[in-house]
């Protein structure tokens, strides 16, 4: 009787371990195909919530089951075979699917679908690892991690060294390199030196006995993670936003690696998600579909006319590798046509990215390319419209990306002043008033005689005092920017005047953050009209989605507050010339009074031109050098990581040891 009752015990007792083992993993895994499931399809980040709740709640229960109960064991100690041949088979897949897609078959999901199998199984495989029995040899686990850690070292510097100068295929197989070192071989290194240093942790502490208490390495580990906590709440708390984030990130993440509970894998994998959700979009209005006949406005030119920055989108405008034209409702263009009683409809043809060879005609002289998605270029669209079309008033925002506004953007935030790198940029301001001298004739020539032209100058998104909460950026490259923008609207006024085909300027819309005080340095940079860096993802296909070169694209764009002040400006410079909507005939439209054709060649090309080095070329290498340049700093950070990692391992070897693991059948006490 007492052996049955011994028997039924332990049946028991193994139904409750296969469930305590099981529930939590199954409900983990569950959790992760759902999130991965809504962020394939590519929905809003409001529907993608529910997901994350979801996924999080099944993280939870699953760290917290690791925490409590610790990891199966064989009766001999050793991990369970099954999960590492769980482990093998998610690697290999996701190897597989990664390798597959590379190859060039299409499916939308392949590159998120092997990120996440891959993801998993390196998470199994160290979970089993890890889950060796307590006694094995710690210099097992010490010498893997350091040859782990060595390896993404030497891969750096490696990449460091040859980066600069590779080209094609080569520069495409060091960041491949660089990517499986950080991402692979770093977090596997530090997983298994995290075991080390537990198991030798809570070695020394068994040793000294129960009166130990926590030891001063304990304290040392405590106290260090309460500087790190004071650190980021003084970095939100001065506007420094993104570094406040990135630094409880990694206070977060390397819990989560010292942990070996797959919180790691789960704050990955979450994240991932969130970045790559799709941006909210809004169908058109019927503001936006413009007749022949009623008082139409038409806004042309690149993203400071389009709205890129203000958040959200027009359905299929925001489609990456489709059309990324971004035209947003927040556009101060719309805002006219849908708030101001001089315009009932919008010929909206702004396009971000716009140059000038997207916008003059195709039959005009010069270089002329469509942008991807659109039907012609911006010119050919308006000239296509169905007759009579007679437009009340012709806006344009454009030349700033001749001018190399994006790769500005790019220098200025890398290390390094890219004040050094100004004359790169005005040495091309004569081939952009040249080329933007060309458009404004071009664009005249589409239009009826006397519809009116307003040329509008990109506002000044710097104020100029000596210290700018929040704004990585030093003073002398704020002052290059706020100069480059002033040459980049004279560039624009020059060309207008020498088109002789009577384009107005606004040139108050250049003070038009800093009159409702929205400029960066003007205050705190969460109050201002135009973003810094601001982190969204696009529309479409996941393989664009989940690209980070496609995350930052907001940057350095005004938002919607900066829109509505320049709206503001706008209607009151209409309000201060009536006449302008008023004109019917024809202005002067003579030849050029002036040319700046025969200014020297710049240093660089913002084209792609065999006979001169494209400018992004030319800065993308001054950017290596300089972030070789500044090792020192480097060091310093990583030496702060190590730091915040050792603490991490005092603080997880405070907790108790592994509790009781299920032993399987195998360890079922026999009947007597």
């Amino acid at each position: 009787m007492n052996g049955d009752e011994s028997a039924e015990q332990a049946g028991r007792r193994d139904r409750r371990g296969i469930l305590l083992w099981w529930g939590p993993r199954v409900l983990f895994v569950v959790g992760a195909v759902v999130l991965v499931v809504e962020s394939s399809r590519g929905v809003p980040l409001s529907e993608l919530y529910g997901a994350l709740i979801f996924f999080g709640v099944c993280s939870v229960v699953f760290v917290v089951r690791q925490l409590w109960v610790g990891h199966q064991r064989r009766p001999g100690g050793d991990p369970p075979q099954w999960l590492v041949w769980a482990a093998a088979f998610l690697t290999a897949a996701g190897v597989l699917v990664l390798v597959v897609h590379g190859a060039g078959v299409e499916g939308d999901a392949l590159p998120l679908v092997g990120s996440v199998l891959l993801l998993l199984g390196l998470g199994w495989f160290v979970e089993a690892w890890r889950g060796a029995k307590p006694g094995q040899p710690r210099k097992a686990f010490r010498r893997w991690g350091v040859a782990l850690c060595a390896l993404t070292v030497l891969t750096a510097g490696a990449v460091a060294v040859l980066l600069p100068k590779a080209k094609g295929g080569l520069f495409l197989v060091l960041l491949i390199a660089l990517g499986v070192a950080l991402f692979v071989a770093l977090p596997l290194g530090l997983n298994v030196l995290s075991e080390w240093g537990v198991r030798r942790l809570r070695e020394r502490k068994s040793a000294a006995g129960p009166e130990a208490g926590f030891g001063v390495v304990g304290w040392l580990g405590i106290a260090w993670f309460v500087v790190v906590f004071l650190a980021v709440a003084c970095l939100w708390y001065f506007d420094w936003v993104l570094a406040a984030v990135l630094v409880a990130m990694a206070l977060v993440l390397l819990l989560a690696i010292v942990s070996n509970t797959h919180a790691d894998v789960a704050l990955v994998l979450a994240a991932l998600c969130v970045l790559a959700a799709a941006p909210p979009e809004h169908p058109k209005p019927q503001a936006l579909h413009p007749a022949g006949g009623e008082r139409v406005l038409v806004a042309i030119g690149d993203s400071y006319m389009s709205g890129e920055g203000a958040g959200s989108y027009f359905e299929g405008t925001d489609d990456g590798g489709r059309n990324e034209c971004r035209r947003s409702p927040s556009a101060y263009a719309v805002g006219l046509a849908t708030g101001n009683r001089r315009f009932d409809r919008l010929l909206f043809l702004a396009c971000s990215g716009a140059r000038t060879f997207n916008v003059i005609a195709k039959p005009g002289a010069g270089f002329f390319k469509v942008q991807r998605g659109e039907p012609g270029t911006q010119i050919d669209q308006l000239a296509s419209q169905a007759s009579p079309f007679r437009p009340a008033l012709v806006i344009v925002t454009l030349g700033g990306n001749d001018a190399g506004f994006a790769i500005l953007g790019e220098a200025c935030i890398a290390p390094g002043g890219c004040e050094e790198q100004e004359s790169v940029f005005t040495s091309n301001l004569p081939k952009v008033r040249g080329a933007l001298t060309a458009t404004f004739r071009s664009l005249r020539k589409a239009l009826p005689a006397g519809v009116p032209i307003v040329a509008v100058p990109y506002p000044q998104p710097f104020d100029t005092p000596d210290s700018c909460k929040g704004v990585a950026l030093t003073k002398t490259e704020r002052d290059f920017i706020h100069r480059f923008v002033d040459e980049v609207d004279k560039t624009m006024f020059d060309a207008a005047t020498d088109a002789n085909v009577g384009i107005e300027y606004l040139a108050e819309m250049k003070d038009s953050l800093k009159a409702h005080r929205l400029q960066l340095c003007q205050g705190r940079k969460s109050d201002a009209g135009i973003n810094f860096v601001d982190i969204a993802s696009v529309n479409g296909f996941a393989s664009q989605r989940f690209s980070p070169a496609k995350w930052i694209h907001n940057s350095l764009h005004p938002n919607e507050r900066g829109h509505e002040a320049m709206l503001d400006t706008f209607t009151t410079w209409l309000d201060d010339h009536p006449e302008l909507l008023e004109r019917r005939a024809p202005t002067g439209q003579g030849q050029a009074t002036s040319q700046a054709l025969s200014a020297p060649e710049p240093e660089c090309s913002m084209t792609k031109n065999p006979g001169n080095p494209h400018c992004q070329d030319r800065i993308r290498a001054w950017e290596l050098e300089q972030t070789r340049g500044r090792w020192p700093w480097l060091l310093l950070v990583l030496f702060g990581l190590a730091v915040l990692w050792a603490a991490s391992i005092a603080v997880f070897s405070l907790l108790p040891g592994t509790g009781p693991s299920y032993r399987g059948p195998a360890s079922r006490p026999r009947a007597r």
